[in-house]
């Protein structure tokens, strides 16, 4: 008997569904790594504003950014503003209270191509919606 034909036929179904496997894999690890480096920069900004001020903090947060993510939309708050990232440091009293957060519209690019190819999936709108925001809200010290 021979098999090619079979071989083939199963290679070319199950490939796309690998595939995907490990785009999510990769997609997910990279949005994790992501998260991980914006919660280090707010404990690193609350720290630094908790011991001199809030720009001091602010700048760490922002220098710590611009380094690990080689982003230079980072740096300034007029890039941080067009380019949909926000970074706030506010002190009240003996607390520091941090913000930042990005947009991103790598995944949302590529999902609305997939969603506007006729394909209207809301599991892929959902994680587009997931992946493409990212906040993160950090204090540090005491209310009074």
């Amino acid at each position: 008997m021979d098999d090619k034909g079979t071989v083939i036929l199963e290679f070319s179904i199950i490939l796309p569904i690998l595939f995907l496997c490990i785009w999510g894999i990769l997609a997910l690890a990279l949005y994790v790594i992501e998260s991980q480096m914006l919660h280090f920069a707010a404990y690193t900004a609350a720290r630094v504003a908790i011991l001199d001020t809030d720009e001091a903090g602010l700048d760490s947060a922002a220098g710590f950014l611009v380094a690990s993510r080689g982003e230079l939309s980072w740096a300034s708050e007029d890039l941080r503003g067009i380019t949909g990232r926000k970074l706030s440091v506010n002190r009240r009293g003996r607390r520091v209270d941090v913000e930042i957060g990005r947009e991103s519209d790598l995944l949302s690019k590529l999902t609305n191509f997939l969603v506007g190819r006729g394909r209207s999936s809301a599991l892929i709108v959902d994680l587009a919606k997931t992946f493409r925001h990212q906040e993160v809200f950090y204090s540090m010290g005491r209310s009074r």
